[in-house]
């Protein structure tokens, strides 16, 4: 899809500004992360002049993947002053984009579908994280207690499911992994928790399985969890998790920068591709997370271009499970 478009369409997509903002107190607390982290936005200082982009991405692995980008040039090569800020991702960046507080909003393809479906003006211009194509490799783990008698999906009727955040990405990955027993997601019960409680609270029993992406994920597992399913990889191998959202109107007045931004977001994701371990030995510089985690948990896969066929699987689930009654409008939606 082309950048441009004619003025008149971009008016009417500004004037619905007020409108989305109206309706974004909801949202945000119906569609929360998939991630944890600082709800606060206290790092977000108002959006960038010139060629300066001030992005929003999750706190941990999402956000350094752009710091990594940033330490390498690849930003700066392309004409982009990038400047990261860390924070909860999903649904709790886009008012923080529509307010013009950020440039740029990381978030999750769920949050971002639910968001236009509900015609707020945003779009899709670079793909954040994706998965691997195996389920060993996944960067998310179903995961149960060692000993539990839950050994398949069929066991999880009735089961008690620790999520990070309802009616969100956790709901359309779980469905995937019920769907082969049968199941629905109204056969399980959704309990909301953050990710670093979650291990424990699966241990005692207080729920009977849990959702946990890294490095919680391989955190969990060395005291004793179990894996039972990769569920991002079991929506679809190589499933595309994030997005990189920016206002329709400011990829219609400069679609050079979205270009450049694409690019250098392109040009970091070839480069951890081609170097992993050179990413997984500058975490610990670039983030929170220990030398020694870095170099065992799975990492997210990042592409830098937007995986229509992800897009179009997560938005069918989603209309399946009623996190959405709109129709995809890939072509708007997805700059490419």
């Amino acid at each position: 899809m082309s950048a441009r478009r004619p003025l008149a369409r971009r008016r009417a997509r500004a004037g619905a500004l007020a409108g989305a903002l109206a309706g974004l107190l909801v949202f945000t607390t119906a569609a929360c992360t998939d991630y944890g982290g600082d709800l606060s936005g206290a790092n977000i200082s108002g959006g960038g002049d010139g060629d300066t982009l001030v992005v929003s991405e999750t706190a941990g692995v999402p956000s350094s993947f752009l710091a990594y980008g940033v330490r390498q040039g690849y930003f700066a090569d392309e004409g982009v002053d990038l400047q990261v800020s860390p924070s909860s991702g999903g649904a709790s960046v886009i008012p923080a984009l529509l307010s013009g507080d950020i440039d740029v909003a990381g978030s999750n393809v769920v949050s971002a579908l639910i968001a236009m479906g509900r015609r707020m003006p945003i779009e899709m211009v670079a793909a954040g994280t994706s998965t691997a194509e195996e389920q060993t490799d996944d960067f998310a783990q179903l995961v149960v207690p060692e000993d539990s008698p839950i050994t398949s999906p069929d066991d999880l009727d009735g089961t008690r499911i620790a999520v990070n955040s309802l009616q969100n990405i956790n709901d359309v990955v779980v469905n995937s992994v019920l769907r082969e027993a049968d199941l629905t997601n109204d056969d399980v019960r959704f309990v909301e928790m953050p990710l670093p409680d979650m291990p424990a609270a699966i241990q005692r029993g207080d729920v009977d399985a849990g959702v946990l992406i890294e490095p919680f994920a391989t955190i969990g597992i060395s005291q004793g969890l179990r894996p039972l399913a990769g569920p991002y990889v079991n929506t679809r191998p190589g499933l595309q998790i994030g997005t990189f959202l920016m206002t329709s109107e400011r990829v219609a007045d400069n679609p050079e920068l979205v270009a450049a931004f694409r690019a250098g977001v392109e040009r970091t994701a070839r480069s951890i591709a081609e170097d992993p371990d050179a990413f997984r030995e500058a975490l610990p510089e670039i983030s929170d997370l220990a030398p020694e985690l870095a170099g065992r948990m799975n990492l997210p896969v990042w592409h830098g271009t937007t995986d229509r066929e992800s897009i179009e699987t997560i938005h069918g689930v989603m209309r399946e499970i009623g996190l959405t009654e709109a129709d995809l409008d890939y072509d708007d939606w997805v700059t490419d």
